[in-house]
């Protein structure tokens, strides 16, 4: 039962904060009772070696020993018995008498303590000698009962006071604990709300910015990481089996066709080989396109930043789409100097996918215009084409993955309609931005500005 109470934090930090709060009180106690210990007896050392001094300062002779005058004992300390002995006699006696150790001469006039049955005295004894000759033998001594009943009951009531106090600051540790720390409960029972089915629920915790705020806040912060990241892979599997699902469902039609007539027919089979090549190529392409999104979308991605002259990279642009593509005429005007600081695989990329693009849903003998110049610290660059354009409506979605204007003609041209997401990945990863101005039947330019350096 003890090992499960303590199990919870508020219990351990109530029992430790009231141990240390006892200990310290006690030593406090201790250290009170102490001192007024030493105080008593030694105000009753001083009272009577005052006494002491009174009786040798009155008595000159044997003959002023009946002459003493009582009240000023009682005047300097109480419960103080006096005795003269002479000659082994006691000649004078204030009250009980005491037998007591005969100390040496060394000691005489120093303040001893002993034990009369129960009670504990202290006492003094001293010689000395008269005006007449005659010696005798002060012994003063002082009943500490009363002294020692009131260090009793003040320790039994400083105990008492302890354990009180002790009690009280277990309640009192316990609710302060339990208000300061019931943050905790109310973060661990909202974490169990939080599921990989649905991982949108976050933490609230009002108050001050305390330990515990910023601790909610981290959790916070790392369960939306947590959701972002997952949201991601969710997108990539269901991007990644929507797309696949008609390339495979396509191979399949044509193994089935090859099953069926393929053997015996070899028009049959070299068609469907033929196809089933296309189709694999544009799902390994799709694939590449899409595990290359993932690894910019888990910033995994490392870019080769290097500064390189933008006119040689139009020129290769210009110069490579010529290569593929003879039914367009790709130009670029102007080929001013500068140079620019990026991954410069990833911007070429970039450009030859907008230029493909552009040759995809542009009608042949159609001009291809790039455009690019300085403006401040940033590289513009502009394409433009004169193909079938986009209508209004979908220009604010081109960039998300795997939109098709036209589905039907896009899959009779070809893509994935990847292409344009790939390109505001790589805008976006430098830090640079991407617009599209379109008109239908006239044509669509894409404006890109980069930053010339980091």
């Amino acid at each position: 039962m003890i090992k499960f109470r303590l199990s919870k934090i508020s219990h351990r930090l109530t029992i430790i904060y009231a141990m240390l709060f006892f200990a310290a009180l006690a030593l406090v106690n201790f250290a009170t009772l102490f001192s007024i210990n030493y105080y008593i007896n030694q105000t009753a050392t001083e009272q009577l070696q005052a006494v002491d001094q009174v009786i040798i300062n009155d008595i000159k002779s044997l003959n002023d020993i009946p002459k003493m005058d009582l009240k000023k004992f009682s005047q300097i300390a109480d419960n103080v018995d006096v005795s003269l002995i002479y000659n082994n006699r006691i000649i004078y006696n204030t009250g009980e008498k005491y037998i007591l150790k005969d100390k040496g001469n060394n000691d005489a006039g120093k303040v001893f303590t002993a034990e009369s049955g129960e009670n504990k005295i202290i006492f003094l004894s001293d010689t000395v000698t008269l005006n007449d000759g005659a010696r005798i033998t002060i012994q003063v001594v002082k009943d500490m009962d009363n002294e020692e009943n009131f260090i009793h009951a003040l320790a039994g009531i400083m105990l008492f006071i302890d354990i009180l106090v002790f009690l009280l600051a277990i309640i009192g540790g316990y609710l302060i604990s339990r208000k300061a720390l019931s943050p905790i409960d109310k973060i661990t029972n909202q974490a169990k709300q939080i599921s990989a089915s649905d991982l949108s629920a976050r933490i609230k915790i009002d108050g001050p910015d305390d330990e515990l705020k910023r601790l909610s806040d981290t959790f916070n912060d790392l369960i939306a990481r947590i959701q972002c990241s997952y949201e991601k892979q969710n997108r990539f599997t269901l991007d990644a089996s929507h797309e696949l699902a008609t390339p495979l469902a396509v191979i399949k039609g044509y193994i089935d066709v090859l099953d069926r007539w393929g053997k015996d027919d070899r028009d049959v089979l070299n068609e469907s080989i033929s196809s089933i090549k296309v189709e694999l190529a544009n799902m390994i392409s799709l694939l590449d396109t899409l595990l290359f999104l993932s690894k910019g979308d888990n910033e995994i991605y490392k870019m080769e930043k290097t500064k390189f002259w933008m006119n040689h990279l139009i020129k290769e642009i210009v110069k490579e789409s010529h290569l593929v593509d003879e039914k367009h005429s790709i130009v670029c005007s102007e080929y001013p100097e500068f140079q620019i600081e990026g991954d410069r695989r990833l911007i070429k990329q970039m450009l030859r996918a907008i230029v493909d693009n552009s040759i995809k849903y542009s009608p042949e003998d159609t001009k291809i215009n790039i455009e690019y110049s300085v403006s401040e610290d940033k590289a513009i660059i502009e394409i433009s084409d004169e193909g079938i354009g986009i209508p209004e409506e979908d220009l604010t979605h081109i960039f998300d993955r795997f939109y098709r204007v036209d589905k039907a003609r896009s899959r009779s041209i070809g893509g994935s309609g990847l292409g344009l997401s790939l390109v505001k990945w790589i805008v976006d990863i430098h830090k640079g931005s991407i617009e599209a101005e379109s008109e239908i039947g006239k044509g669509t330019k894409m404006k890109i500005a980069l930053p010339l350096r980091k």
